[in-house]
């Protein structure tokens, strides 16, 4: 039989890895599961080891395949996703070799997939060894002989005297050996069906459990000749979306019935790997709501223009379920779905299903879960694949170093991209070149999903996003009653939110807990671990969980009272790290009332993994959930993972104590219990709770989340206050106040919102257009006057100095016209008004004006930064622009500024800079400034760097050397300390920062 593994061959390190490679291949090809696992872990525990002896690591006589695995991590040696896959060997080969679990064909093969990927990095990274084709399915001709033929069959249990409920509504598939030849082998036959009842009266009758024969057939597949095992027709069934249950351990059984068991039979002959027919669904069960309805409308309409839409959709829309209706109304006949959280595929799959794309001739296919991309391109039919974008990236021909393979992919041509979950592992050189192979300029179109769109945000125009935010949501399931008084409310089951927010340094006031900027806590610093895994303020620590756990009238902590605990029986807790979730488990474990009362579950205890779930973690959780979430307490310690792209439907709240600042990543989390849950025990999820420990940080990012869809730079205007009223309705925000919990009004959210752009104006040295406000689209004829003026003197070229043309009757938007351009947005074409038409197509062409009118003080702007950077101002005084103009001496003003651009000139145009931005940027720049002074010079003079480098070059005359070629500079020359490697080209060299001299 031909060996996926026989590169290994030619070097004697991995000619041993070959042969135990090449024995597990032979035990999946005979069904023995189990015995592959074991012999799978094996060679995984010899290539860590191998591993570490590489790179100089030792290890222990007694050190165990958990210890290699942690120094591998510690050491950065090998990348997350082949780690991961080390792990995952090492755990099901311990299962199997210590449990009874009679593994799946499907899991078995997703093992020996995994066991492929490590050994192909393993021997292109250390012995220069790669395979000569893609993975393929293990064959041999055990069953193609005539001397072992098999009967396959489907029975159930006899519960007629209902004493054996837990075998209610479920199929078991197996099958036997037909030691005779003279028989009728037509289907479901006597003669078929004494050889399975032969079969059966061997363990059912031992269990004692009375059995029911359903049907009974050979397990020869006619076009090819070959026999097939129970196996192939289980991993039809779970690839299929049907749930396997294990009644007894070691014994599967299927929530079925006997009709779709034969369908998953017939599947096998005809050589698929799924049932292509719809699951059984009531009928009506299926019901776009009127928002899903109108993004798949707006998203036809932009496609007629554009070839990218992009669906601002908050968590629990149905963006999977609205997509695919979308696929089935415009007939799209090859989709392809991507996304860097691959634990979503079975979602994907049974919305696929819910949404009757069967009934419509599609086809569905992944990795795991449908048909193979080989079948649907075969087949002729219309399908969805659903693809890993991990796996996307690791493919050499788009630069990954994980195997020559996915050709069928990226030579496919894909009428529609789906890219899910968008804001994440989109945006890195790699997966942009996975994008680009398989769309097609020109045919092919892009739609991407996400619920918190920050990053992305800025590549759509504003007729190519969607916008459903909390607020939108929390509003139409309130009108609905008023509406729609007498029919069911389809947002009934989607909670409230409410976020409490406290103050750690009300009760930890020691001066290292606090960031330099004397407002955010340091949870870094507050939970650090020392090298022994235990936390360095181990006493502070235990003191902040009694404090959550005691009663206190003035603070109501989350976990102080036996009635709290009771409605917040299941919660995601954020840390700053793995260490320290780690470290927070031990302890919780031994606290009086979190120990007691409730089951720590530590997703992140082998690592974050990047953030990347996988299906053991969410198993990990749900089992100590166990059957009835409403009887059992658990509390789930994470970094990432888990927080995004996936649901824990249970969870009631999520509570923060880590100093992440990314809105993306925040919003992401906090609304990871906002999903809909009732169970006649826990009752109908009605409230769920954000609990943050920062603020300061909590109300930035709750701010952004409300400006969001009505973007940056504009004027505080009555309606954008409306609007922060409206999610504080809905999201009431509840703070520490004097000695009690108030909520935030509007005005408080309002200042906060500004941190936002005003860190992404930092990263772009100040070319971003979040630094300018609204006033540029009021311009008058003197003010037009103005910017022709500055124009000649930044201009370089005579087309720049050249007077900038203005035609909307010469003038800007007046403050009437701005408000109503503004609520038109609000209205579709057919309800607005003349008037409100005309404003907004007024300022539609006043925002490209606008543009021109950044691009000239752009040559002003870059140049800020680096005048702030240099300034003597006390780090807790505000500079906005007016100080920031008086604080510059006249000698730094002349050297940085363009000539001719004198202050008194620049007065002129503060009012074109958004002032809450500005100011909170310059106290970014100092603040990071500030704190590289606890830092050693070594890395202080690295982290300079990175400040650095945000800064732009002013003209064509000042440039700033880049730090990559500095060091090539020094290097090359009079030596000295490198950060570099020896092509300059990597800062890291194996997971290790480069330091050499």
């Amino acid at each position: 039989m031909k060996s996926n593994f026989q590169f290994l061959v030619n070097e004697p390190d991995t000619q041993i890895l070959f042969d135990t490679a090449k024995d597990a291949e032979d035990l999946y090809a005979m069904g023995k599961f189990s015995n592959e696992l074991e012999s799978l872990r094996k060679i995984a525990e010899n290539v860590a080891r191998q591993l570490l002896d590489l790179n100089f690591v030792s290890m222990g006589d007694r050190s165990t395949f958990n210890d290699c695995l942690r120094e591998i991590d510690k050491h950065g040696l090998a990348p997350r996703e082949v780690l991961q896959d080390l792990y995952d060997l090492k755990g099901s080969g311990n299962s199997a070799a210590h449990t009874l679990h009679k593994y799946s064909k499907s899991e078995a093969l997703t093992a020996l997939r995994k066991m492929y990927d490590v050994l192909v990095w393993f021997g292109g990274l250390y012995m220069d060894e790669k395979p000569e084709s893609e993975f393929f399915e293990p064959k041999d001709g055990l069953f193609k002989t005539t001397a072992d033929r098999k009967v396959i069959y489907v029975q159930t249990a006899d519960n007629q005297n209902g004493l054996w409920p837990a075998y209610k509504d479920l199929e078991k598939i197996g099958d036997a050996t037909i030691d005779s030849y003279e028989m009728d082998n037509r289907p479901n036959s006597d003669d078929l069906r004494a050889v399975a009842e032969k079969r059966i009266n061997q363990y059912m009758k031992t269990a004692g459990v009375p059995h029911k024969l359903q049907w009974a057939e050979l397990a020869y597949r006619k076009q090819d000749g070959t026999w097939f095992r129970d196996y192939d027709v289980q991993d039809v069934l779970e690839r299929s979306g049907i749930r396997k249950t294990e009644v007894t351990e070691g014994n599967e059984w299927f929530k079925t019935d006997v009709d779709t068991a034969k369908k998953a039979i017939q599947a096998v002959k005809e050589g698929r790997k799924s049932i292509t027919v719809s699951l059984k669904l009531k009928s009506g069960m299926i019901k776009l709501r009127p928002e899903q309805k109108e993004a798949i409308k707006k998203t036809k309409q932009a496609f007629k223009k554009h070839d990218k839409m992009l669906w601002n959709a908050k968590m629990r829309f149905g963006k999977t379920m609205t997509a695919l209706q979308l696929v089935k109304e415009e007939k799209y006949q090859h989709v392809l779905i991507m996304t860097h959280r691959p634990v979503v595929d079975e979602g994907w799959f049974e919305d696929f299903n819910k949404i009757g794309m069967p009934d419509a001739g599609y086809l569905y296919g992944s990795k795991n879960m449908g048909e193979d991309i080989s079948n649907l391109l075969k087949s002729g039919k219309p399908y969805v694949y659903f693809a890993s974008l991990q796996d996307l990236r690791g493919s050499e021909e788009v630069g990954g170093k994980q195997g020559d393979k996915n050709h069928e992919i990226f030579d496919n041509e894909w009428d529609l991209v789906i890219v899910d979950e968008a804001h994440e592992g989109t945006q890195t050189d790699l997966a942009q070149r996975v994008t680009d192979e398989v769309v097609t300029e020109g045919h092919t179109k892009l739609l991407e999903l996400s619920g918190t769109p920050f990053n992305i945000l800025d590549q759509y125009e504003e007729d190519q996003v969607y916008t459903w935010d909390y607020v939108m949501e929390q509003q139409a399931k309130h009108d609905w009653n008023i509406n729609h008084p007498d029919e069911p409310n389809p947002y009934a089951g989607l909670p409230e939110v409410s976020m409490y927010t406290f103050e750690m340094n009300r009760d930890f006031k020691e001066a290292q807990f606090m960031n330099e900027d004397k407002q955010s806590f340091n949870f870094k610093e507050f939970f650090r671990v020392d090298e022994q895994g235990k936390f360095v303020y181990e006493s502070k620590v235990k003191q902040f969980l009694r404090n959550i756990t005691t009663p206190d009238s003035k603070t109501n902590y989350p976990f102080s009272t036996k009635e709290f605990r009771n409605r917040l029986r299941h919660t995601l807790w954020i840390l700053p790290g793995v260490k320290e979730a780690n470290a927070l488990e031990d302890l919780m474990k031994q606290d009086p009332v979190f120990g007691m009362e409730y089951q720590i579950v530590n997703v992140v205890r082998n690592g974050d993994d990047n953030g990347v779930a996988s299906e053991s973690d969410i198993d990990k959780v749900k089992d100590a959930m166990k059957p009835d979430p409403a009887k059992t307490k658990t509390i789930t310690l994470t970094v990432r993972k888990m927080t995004t792209g996936v649901t824990i439907k249970p969870w009631t709240g999520v509570l923060f104590l880590s100093n992440t600042n990314s809105a993306m990543q925040y919003l992401q989390a906090a609304f990871r219990a906002q999903s809909a849950y009732s169970s006649p025990t826990f009752g109908q999820k009605t409230n769920c709770y954000i609990f943050d420990f920062a603020p300061d940080r909590a109300l930035t990012v709750m701010a952004a989340a409300s400006q969001l869809d009505t973007g940056v730079g504009k004027r505080t205007t009555g309606a954008q206050k409306e609007r922060m009223a409206q999610l504080l309705n809905f999201l009431p925000i509840i703070g520490e106040k004097g000695q009690s919990m108030e909520p935030y009004n509007v005005d408080n959210l309002l200042a906060k919102i500004k941190r936002v752009y005003a860190e992404k104006a930092v990263q772009s040295g100040f070319d971003d257009d979040s630094l300018y406000s609204d006033e540029l689209l009021m311009l008058d004829d003197v003010d037009l006057q103005d910017f022709n003026e500055l124009k000649a003197k930044v201009g370089t070229t005579k087309a720049e100095k050249k007077k900038t043309e203005i035609d909307v009757n010469d003038q800007g938007l007046s403050d009437e016209e701005y408000d109503t351009a503004n609520r038109a947005k609000k209205k579709s074409k057919k309800e607005r008004t003349p008037e409100e038409e005309a404003a907004l197509e007024k300022m539609k062409a006043l925002k490209k004006q606008r543009k021109t009118m950044i691009s000239i003080l752009r040559s002003i702007s870059i140049r800020i930064p680096m005048m702030i950077y240099g300034m003597k101002v006390d780090i807790n005084q505000d500079v906005d622009i007016h100080k920031f103009i008086d604080k510059v001496d006249a000698l730094s003003w002349e050297e940085f500024m363009p000539k001719g651009v004198s202050k008194e000139l620049f007065k002129k145009f503060i009012k074109y800079y958004d002032p809450d931005v500005f100011i909170e940027a310059g106290r970014i720049i100092r603040r990071k400034t500030k704190e590289l002074d606890k830092l050693d010079p070594i890395d202080r003079a690295e982290k300079l760097a990175l400040i650095f480098g945000t800064f732009r070059n002013p003209d064509k005359e000042t440039v700033l050397t880049p730090w990559r070629v500095v060091n090539m500079h020094l290097g090359k020359t009079i030596g000295g300390y490198n950060f570099y490697d020896e092509s300059y080209q990597y800062t890291t060299e194996k997971g290790k920062k480069i330091r050499t001299w």
